[in-house]
This record gives C-alpha cells, structure tokens and sequence, in this order.
C-alpha cells in the first residue's frame, strides 16, 4: 500500500505542477461561464425595449388589450385615424395596429411597423386571438359570464399520496450535474492515464520503474493518483460554480444537495471512475502511440458513451424493463441509476443488485487490465492487436 501511495503522489504532483493542466484548470470555469452564465447575465442586463402601438380600434378590444398589457409595452388611441401614420412618425412609436369592423368575420388584422422589432407582437396575437373566439361564441348567443366559464382553462393540482415521496426539479438537477460530473472526471483522467502510460513506454521508463514495484502496483497508484486529481479538479471548478448558481440562477442548492442521496450518488460515481480508469489505464499499456490506436481500442473508449442511448427511453419510463437492464449493465448503471433516482423511486432490490453486478465488473475489469497492463508496458514499437491482447488476458502466473 505505501508503494500505491508513492505512485499516486507522483502522478498527483507531475500533473498538478504542469502548466498545462493548471491553463485547462483556469480557462475550464472561463468557458463554463462564457457559454453557460454569460447568456444569464446578458439577460439580466437587456431590459426589455419600451415600445409603443397606436391601435386603430375598430371592434372595442382596446380595454383588453390594456388590461394586461407588459410594463414596456404601451398601447395608445390616435388622435385621428386619417393621420395615424404621422403620429407614428412623430412619436417614433414602433408601428399601428388596425383591427376593423370585419375581425370577427375574417379573423385578420394588419399590424405596419415603424421599423424592425418583436417586442409586444406576441402578446397582441394572443389577445387577439382570445378576443376573436370570444367574440365568436358570443354571436352564438352565449353572454360574457357563459363565455368565461366556457373558455375557462383546466386547473390541475398535483398532490402526493401519503407515505409516497417524488423527488422534485431540485433533485432532478443535482442528479443531472452529478452525471456531468462523472464524464468529466472519466474522460480527463482517463485520456491522462493513457497519456502517462503511453508516455512512459515511449520514454523506455518503465524497466526502471518496475525494478522497484509489482505492474499491479504501479497500475493501482496511477488510477489512485489521477482519481485525487479529479477530486482536486472537481472540487475547484464547485467552490466556484456553487457560488454562481446561487447568484445567477437563484437556486436553493444547500437544500437541493440535502434532498437527494449523496452517499448513493459518491459509490455510482467512485464505482464508475475505477471501472473506467482500470480500462483506459489497461487501454494504455497495449497502444506505442494514441493517434495509432486500432479499432478495438477505439470502441473501447466508446464504453463510457453507451449511457447516452438509454437515457431517452429512461426519462421517458424510468420503471421500464429498459431502464431496469440499463441499471445492471455496468457500463450505464452508474449514470442509468442516478437518472432513475432522481425521477422515480426506484426499489431497493435494484439498488442493491447494481452495486453488487458493478463492484464485482470493477473487480474483474481491474484484473484484466491488470494482466494486460503487465505485459504491454514491456511490449514497444507497435500498438497490440486483438489477438494479442486476448493471449495476454489467458496468461496464467504460476
């Protein structure tokens, strides 16, 4: 174990100190804010454009359109419907809207604009559109007081039977980062555990290294190292992010964090990492270069994505026999359960079983990669095939 630790300090400390990696550290919140939280903030900052219709009322919708009309929209009567172009002109108001005597007929007003804008538009066919059907039923001989009860929109209120707990938009969320969380951590460290090991290869490092401890050994400290890593990358980028979405999106996230399982979500979340970072760090050992890596290794760097195609079906029916295999594959299971956690309560039988199925997958993925990481870091000048690696899983120490 004091071996394992030496590895995983060397490699914590060799990326840690790279300048590279401390760039991608910085500039990774930089982009995040640029493409997530810029767009908020611009939206806070972009009051809406005051803007101002003349109405050339016609049919006696003017009240309605008042009634509810937005803060930065103002509807205004023209002194005189000969001269309403001239007003617009004069008040540089955005255009006038004219609704005849035939609306109710044909359905159809005529909107001119002063210039090119949208602000107000939608909110005038709605009115229009809810002052056309009214005005319909109306001729059908129904009064005011009918229509409204007529055209009356449904209410639905959403209540819990007792002892039945749904998780909510807040777990949804927490849930939906977390899943964020683990591609990243697997495919960061995993690309960097295939880089240090090709990289040692390439420097003929490796002799050395393995005069002094076990391939195992070696093989355990890289993924322990680079898992530290992750941990020290993750929890910056969250000192940081946690601050902002309490600012920018004002969300509860203390209380959304204490109504999911956290302990739950920590083992999907380890198990998936030591699954992955086993078979990239494997994946490593049987390539001289990464840009010539065969086809077996590129649909080995694939596995992770295969969570992607159930999650549709998921969300969808998260009680589906679907989404209840894709909880015992151990290749979705990490990201599959989170989801159906978040959106259904899912039996504790299931819970159970995919933990078992994924530990005992992280167990036998990590002796394989273990057999092949031996083996292929003494192997130079060629990328493995298949076959080869196939021989070196049936190799048997006596």
């Amino acid at each position: 174990m004091k071996d394992i630790w030496k590895v995983a300090h060397w490699e914590f400390t060799r990326y840690i100190t790279n300048k590279q990696f401390i760039i991608g550290l910085l500039i990774t919140p930089l982009l995040m804010v640029a493409f997530g939280a810029l767009p908020i903030l611009l939206e806070r900052w972009n009051k809406p454009q005051e803007v101002t219709y003349y109405i050339v009322d016609e049919t006696g919708i003017m009240p309605l359109l008042t009634a509810g009309s937005p803060a930065n929209l103002k509807l205004v009567q023209p002194q005189s419907k000969d001269r309403v172009e001239e007003e617009v002109r004069e008040a540089e108001a955005a255009g006038y809207l004219v609704v005849d005597s035939e609306f109710l007929r044909t359905g159809q007003a005529a909107l001119y604009l002063s210039g090119h804008t949208t602000e107000g538009r939608a909110y005038i066919q709605a009115v229009l559109s809810q002052f056309l059907q009214q005005g319909r039923m109306q001729e059908s001989g129904l009064d005011w007081e009918q229509l409204n009860y007529v055209s009356a929109p449904a209410q639905v209120e959403v209540h819990t039977m007792a002892d039945v707990e749904i998780p909510g938009r807040q777990e949804m969320v927490v849930s939906g980062v977390f899943v964020v969380l683990i591609y990243i951590i697997v495919f960061s460290s995993g690309t960097m555990l295939m880089q240090s090991a090709v990289q040692e290869k390439r420097d003929r490092m490796i002799e050395v290294v393995l005069s002094s401890i076990s391939p195992q050994t070696l093989m355990q400290g890289k993924i322990l190292g680079h898992f530290l890593l992750g941990v020290f990358q993750m929890a910056f980028w969250l000192v940081l992010a946690i601050p902002a979405a309490i600012f920018l999106l004002d969300f509860p996230v203390w209380e959304a964090l204490g109504g999911v399982n956290l302990g739950l979500l920590a083992l999907f979340g380890l198990c998936s990492y030591l699954l992955n970072a086993a078979m990239f760090v494997g994946l490593g050992a049987t390539m001289d270069d990464i840009q010539n890596a065969g086809n077996a290794q590129g649909l080995v760097m694939m596995l992770p994505m295969l969570s992607f195609f159930f999650i549709a079906p998921v969300v969808s029916n998260p009680n589906g026999s679907v989404a209840v295999l894709a909880s015992f594959f151990p290749f979705t299971s990490p990201v599959i359960m989170i989801i159906r956690s978040a959106m259904t309560q899912v039996p504790v039988w299931q819970v159970v079983l995919s933990v078992i199925v994924l530990l005992l997958a992280v167990l036998a993925i990590s002796l394989a990669a273990a057999k092949v990481f031996r083996v292929g870091m003494l192997m130079y000048g060629k990328t493995a095939s298949l076959a080869e690696i196939g021989k070196w899983l049936r190799y048997r120490e006596e």
